[in-house]
């Protein structure tokens, strides 16, 4: 599993340290944001270049459910509340980024899950309790992915 850092390196080389974000931050993108933006596009979607002009970043990394915001070698992890990530799936799939004020969120404290069912309260080995995830197609690659090379 690729690390947070070893993802933003994939576009950014130069960074060697990674935080998470402190506190919230809002963003407000604009028509203009929307229209020198590029569709599938982790570093040049609206959001992305919302973000690279209000903050005067070197780059920006945006997927489905988290923001990298690049300055020099440092960059900061934000989550995307829903309200983004739906814009985002949008705006790939071409219907457009709606102007308007968005936040990146603090990424909340990562709580690891062990892999054993007894851990979880879980019985092994049973189809039914597997997690059913839906995969959304259509959009860009997931950060970490394979096919992101």
């Amino acid at each position: 599993m690729p690390t947070a850092l070893s993802i933003v390196r994939k576009f950014f080389p130069e960074v060697t340290l990674m935080t998470d974000a402190k506190k919230s931050v809002r963003v407000s993108v604009t028509k203009k944001d929307s229209n020198s933006s590029i569709v599938k596009n982790h570093k040049g979607c609206a959001m992305a270049v919302a973000c690279k002009r209000k903050f005067a970043l070197t780059g920006v990394v945006i997927s489905r459910d988290r923001a990298y915001l690049v300055t020099g070698n440092q960059a900061v992890r934000y989550a995307l509340p829903q309200s983004v990530s739906r814009e985002v799936v949008s705006f790939d799939r071409g219907g457009g980024f709606e102007e308007g004020e968005y936040q990146l969120n603090r990424p909340a404290k990562i709580v690891k899950v062990s892999k054993n069912p007894r851990d979880r309260g879980e019985r092994g080995g049973d189809d039914n309790n597997r997690r059913f995830v839906h995969q959304t197609g259509n959009i860009r690659t997931a950060l970490g992915s394979k096919m992101l090379g």
